[in-house]
């Protein structure tokens, strides 16, 4: 349906009344999905069938993620989720890190961070979750924010690139913006955020450049006590060598239920994305 205008009239009543519907039918069709995480319940506002597989498949979709998270958070932590799309681990992490913490969520993909903001407020959870609608990279840049999708959940967008899971594989983007991007130590020195106990770093391609932007923070007295970042495929060497010069070693490694699949196939580890947790060294 197209209503039509010459641009000098005003809306009938027939026209006001479609868009209620509309908008009535779209509030009814959304639904929300329920998650029970351990002793927590919670809300996601689902839009699409991939965000409500996010939701539903958490303890699943990066087993090794919610262990880490479950494992690792205290209550009264701050949690950097750099790269944290609807909001899957944010809000698993805000339940853990309780009242008295913070959970930091970068989300520069705009549809995502909509949502995102929408699944906060269904929480309940505006006291501890700061959205940061921003990218991250390694120093103050305007550049070109390149989408893959429109759509709430997908993710690939790339800020200053077109490619993206280090792979080299261009996609063509549906739009782009010009934004500008800022690094996690430019973040703190303005005080928008404080140290984070615990960062999760995952981009789909940026990651190293993000850790070059952190390196007065990973360096620092009051240091995360640990980090987990995506290492795509022809990144492993550099970022654990990066993260090597910061003072942190390798704690553990492990798979995201699509790289599980690839490694029972006989495809080499060097060959997957994975993720890879490090702890201070000392």
């Amino acid at each position: 349906m197209a209503i039509r205008s010459n641009g000098a009239r005003t809306l009938s009543s027939l026209e006001r009344g479609w868009f209620g519907i509309v908008a009535w039918l779209r509030r009814i069709a959304t639904p929300d999905v329920v998650v029970q995480d351990r002793q927590y319940s919670t809300r996601f506002v689902c839009e699409n069938a991939q965000a409500a597989y996010r939701a539903v498949s958490l303890w699943t979709k990066e087993e090794g993620t919610m262990a880490w998270l479950d494992g690792q958070l205290r209550p009264g932590d701050r949690f950097l989720d750099v790269g944290a799309n609807i909001g899957i681990y944010t809000l698993a992490a805000a339940h853990r890190v309780g009242p008295q913490g913070r959970v930091y969520a970068v989300e520069p993909n705009k549809p995502n961070a909509v949502v995102l903001m929408q699944n906060v407020a269904a929480n309940g959870f505006q006291d501890r979750i700061d959205v940061i609608a921003i990218p991250l990279t390694d120093a103050r840049e305007i550049a070109v924010f390149n989408y893959t999708s429109l759509k709430a959940s997908d993710s690939g967008s790339q800020f200053g690139s077109t490619v993206r899971d280090g792979q080299g594989q261009s996609f063509v983007p549906v739009a782009s913006e010009l934004c500008l991007g800022v690094s996690v130590d430019e973040l703190l020195d303005s005080a928008a955020i404080q140290p984070p106990d615990l960062v999760k770093i995952d981009v789909d391609g940026i990651e190293h450049k993000i850790l070059q932007g952190m390196a007065r923070l990973l360096t620092a007295a009051r240091r995360p006590r640990s980090v987990q970042v995506e290492l795509n495929v022809g990144e492993h060497e550099a970022i654990e060598g990066l993260m090597a010069s910061y003072g942190y070693r390798l704690d553990h490694r492990h798979l995201t239920a699509i790289g599980m699949k690839r490694k029972a196939a006989g495809v080499p580890m060097a060959q997957i994305a994975h993720n890879a947790v490090f702890v201070p060294a000392d």
